[in-house]
């Protein structure tokens, strides 16, 4: 089945064409993030790398662009990257396409940006093989936490060089102006010969104003009597469990139609290496057109990673370099899918930046998170947040009269500890962390610069069961991350911080054995294992609070984390954590089990040898018994009994 269309962006004089997911196009958006392992060029305000310092950048591959064939390239701190006439400085300035006095560039953000202004950067980096799934070379640029010049929204975009000549542009985080040129145009161009290809001027037309999620490819198509290629699948990203119809979009660039041309789609299963689907289609692709082609469904399995792939396939083709593309689905949430996302602008003063530390207390099935506007606790029903939002019943001390502020929120063992800190407007003055009863009111406190560390403050904190510690991100200093006895009043250790960063909350999971923190600076959410190793790393700009949320009702339910942006709009975010509620159950409902195990369960009444302890999913203690215990609540539980722990779900 085909569905015939002509691309909508394009083409200028040239040949160059562009596809946007924002035109509902199938671009693949596959972010690479290269802030941790690319290249930091210190990007001043107003800057270009050629003019300003003398550096070019090697892709690594010769890159065709228009009439010429480049190596290098100019990086330019207002969102632009040189292509040619690389050594010539691109003013902060933008302008609509073609800007005539310019050299040959890419405006893939071109406006008056400053990154170093919130310790944000540009970042380069080349690859052999392209990590986002094509299968040649790639080099990326990266413009990592950077605001326009007066404004604090922190943005994170990028540019994708392909060794094939396709470009791709993608935006990967929240952008509240529309004054920016993004496009593409040759050295020497002019409105005669239109050697450009403009996306989008000062926010006109108004869908092409970038977002999140969004991704924009240009590529040429080179006049010639056969060149077939498939530009993009879809769908890519997480699906469900039933059957998928996959459209490939295919371009006949030439100026001569084809009668047969075969669409082969193959898709191979990761885990096990092997192919698990294909299909082929025979379409007819007019001259200068692009089509859609669906292939059969396909049924995928549960807890799969496959990568997708098409290959177009015409005698009479002579251009190879354009006939595969592939992508990835999985059917279940990986690390850092956005799967909800709510906003609050009205909260506060309507001016946004409210949100701060988050936790989810189990007892209440309740999320909390710490406001900074207003100054106060308000508290969440995850099953719906919109409809929930509320001021919780805190009275909240003021351990630093008016220059007050609170930032951290934990739960645990029936108390709430809230991180406080002083700020005159101009320094940190100290930091405590206030001991609230489940009412909220105060009971005690521990002085963080007096016990902890001085110079900066406590953050984001949780509650860990397993060692019966607090654990808290120190933001500023040390940028350690602590673990508190909160009876002690003292430090009981450390936990790497991979970010070497300030980050803003932590959540430690000890059922799945991992931690999570995040942070608004270093824009980012990290995924480690409880020993301290990195496991996974993902964008995600502005990063205020976060906890997890596991309501384990069978072993196919995700398990996912909610996350505070402390931005314009208050976002909330309900991501994946990769787990489903299968990965903290090692013990199903078995009635065979042999005593000898130490457990046994039997509908809802675990069986026991000796005394035990049952937890819940989040680890507080729900009962200690001698022989048997019958679970009121059906859900995921740990008992531990003689030295073991088992887990165990109740239906």
């Amino acid at each position: 089945m085909i569905g015939i269309f002509v691309a909508m962006g394009g083409p200028d004089g040239y040949g160059y064409r562009y596809l946007s997911t924002q035109d509902g196009d199938p671009v693949p958006f596959n972010w690479i993030e290269i802030s941790t392992t690319g290249t930091p060029l210190g990007a001043s305000d107003d800057w270009c790398s050629g003019s300003s310092a003398g550096m070019y950048y090697s892709l690594g591959f010769p890159f065709p662009y228009y009439a010429d064939t480049v190596d290098s390239i100019s990086v330019c701190s207002n969102g632009t990257v040189l292509l040619q006439g690389i050594s010539n400085y691109l003013g902060l300035s933008n302008y609509p396409l073609p800007y005539t006095s310019g050299p040959g560039f890419v405006a893939v953000m071109w406006d008056d940006l400053d990154p170093p202004e919130y310790g944000g950067d540009v970042y380069f980096q080349s690859f052999a093989s392209c990590p986002d799934g094509y299968g040649g070379a790639c080099a990326v640029v990266e413009w990592h936490n950077v605001p326009r010049f007066g404004n604090t929204t922190l943005m994170d975009f990028e540019v994708i060089f392909y060794d094939n000549g396709n470009i791709k542009l993608q935006y990967n985080s929240v952008i509240y102006y529309d004054d920016a040129t993004v496009g593409i145009q040759d050295i020497g161009a002019t409105t005669s010969n239109g050697y450009y290809l403009e996306y989008v001027y000062n926010g006109s037309p108004s869908g092409h104003v970038p977002n999140r999620g969004v991704a924009v490819m240009f590529y040429y198509s080179p006049p010639s009597d056969y060149n077939v290629g498939v530009l993009a699948i879809a769908p890519s990203g997480r699906v469900d469990l039933t059957p998928i119809t996959f459209t490939a979009t295919v371009e006949n660039s030439g100026f001569v139609p084809t009668t047969s041309t075969d669409i082969i789609l193959n898709i191979y299963d990761t885990t096990t290496s092997t192919l698990a689907f294909s299909d082929t289609q025979t379409v007819a692709i007019p001259e200068t057109s692009t089509v859609e082609v669906t292939f059969a469904p396909f049924t995928p399995s549960l807890n799969r990673v496959y990568r997708v792939e098409a290959v177009a396939v015409d005698p009479g083709d002579t251009v190879h370099n354009n006939d595969t593309t592939f992508t990835f689905v999985h059917t279940f949430y990986l690390f850092g899918d956005i799967v909800e996302e709510w906003q609050f602008p009205r909260l506060g003063d309507s001016t946004g930046y409210s949100f701060a530390g988050m936790t989810y207390a189990p007892d209440s099935g309740k999320f909390y998170v710490a406001t900074l506007n207003p100054r106060g606790v308000y508290w969440f029903d995850p099953h719906d947040p919109y409809g929930t939002l509320q001021p919780a019943s805190f009275t909240l001390h003021n351990f630093f009269g008016s220059d007050d502020y609170v930032w951290g929120i934990a739960y645990g063992n029936g108390a709430f500890y809230v991180s406080h800190f002083g700020y005159d407007g101009s320094a940190i003055t100290g930091s405590k962390i206030g001991y609230y009863d489940g009412d909220g009111n105060l009971v005690d406190s521990l002085d963080v610069w007096a016990s902890i560390e001085s110079g900066g403050y406590m953050a984001g904190m949780d509650w860990d069961p397993a060692s019966g510690l607090l654990w808290g991100v120190y933001a500023g200093g040390s940028n350690s991350v602590y673990k508190v006895d909160v009876t002690l009043k003292d430090a009981a250790g450390t936990f790497p911080n991979a970010s070497g960063g300030a980050l803003s909350d932590i959540s430690v999971f000890y059922p799945l054995s991992e931690v999570y923190y995040g942070g608004f600076r270093v824009s980012r959410i990290f995924q480690m294992s409880y020993s301290g190793s990195l496991l996974r790393q993902d964008t995600i700009t502005q990063v205020a609070g976060m906890d997890v949320w596991a309501e384990c009702t069978s072993p196919e339910d995700p398990v996912y984390l909610f996350v505070a942006l402390n931005d314009m709009r208050n976002t909330l975010l309900k991501i994946g954590t990769g787990h489903t509620c299968a990965d903290v159950v090692n013990v199903a409902e078995r009635r065979d089990r042999k005593p000898s195990t130490g457990i046994k369960v039997i509908g809802r009444t675990i069986a026991v040898e000796g005394q035990a302890t049952v937890y819940d999913i989040s680890g507080r203690k729900v009962a200690t018994f001698d022989s048997n215990y019958t679970v009121r609540h059906p859900g995921v539980y740990f008992v531990k009994v003689k030295g073991h722990t088992f887990r165990v779900v109740i239906r």
